[in-house]
């Protein structure tokens, strides 16, 4: 059986998870990941592009929701997503949704509709990666997990603690009676 990832701490901020989504997907498909527009004249429904080598661009949008962020992502904000991507002006090959919703099938599903109708039509694919999805890949780019999670990675259990102290006490003990003798 698999390994799962760990569940990853939520960003905290909006700027920091779209600075995660960003370093994360640049890692994953080999491209850089840059900026569109400044924070407050988002348009074009991206936050950030790469441009591929056959002239069209993979397109991310990061919609941090959680407590902190918002609600859950609904199959009407994919949608309003969708609708924005449609004015960027730049050929788009694949809009990159990134969630901090959990994965459902619901907005997987929604996601393999649309992408199967908008090839119809020459448009764009579209994809969701929700928080489970996420941070699997941060599992598996160790660059990642060492520029954003590193003091969290570092973070012990109170057990561990408590075995690192007696660890420590017996091999004091142990030293004193070697001295000692």
């Amino acid at each position: 059986m698999a390994r799962s990832a760990p569940d990853y701490p939520k960003s905290g901020d909006w700027d920091e998870f779209e600075r995660l989504c960003r370093a994360l997907l640049s890692e994953v498909r080999g491209v850089k990941f840059q900026r569109w527009g400044d924070q407050d004249h988002r348009q074009d429904g991206a936050d950030a592009w790469a441009m591929l080598d056959n002239g069209q661009a993979l397109v991310l949008q990061c919609k941090g929701r959680s407590r902190s962020f918002g609600k859950s992502l609904s199959l009407a904000n994919v949608d309003a997503a969708v609708r924005e991507i449609d004015t960027f002006p730049h050929p788009v090959e694949e809009l990159i949704i990134l969630t901090t919703t959990p994965d459902s099938v619901n907005l997987h599903s929604h996601a393999t509709r649309l992408s199967r109708q908008r090839a119809a039509l020459g448009q764009s694919r579209v994809s969701i990666q929700g928080w489970n999805s996420i941070c699997t890949q941060i599992e598996q780019h160790k660059p990642i997990r060492k520029a954003y999670f590193r003091p969290w990675l570092l973070r012990r259990p109170w057990w561990q603690w408590l075995l690192l102290a007696i660890a420590a006490a017996v091999f004091a003990l142990a030293w004193l009676a070697v001295k000692s003798v």
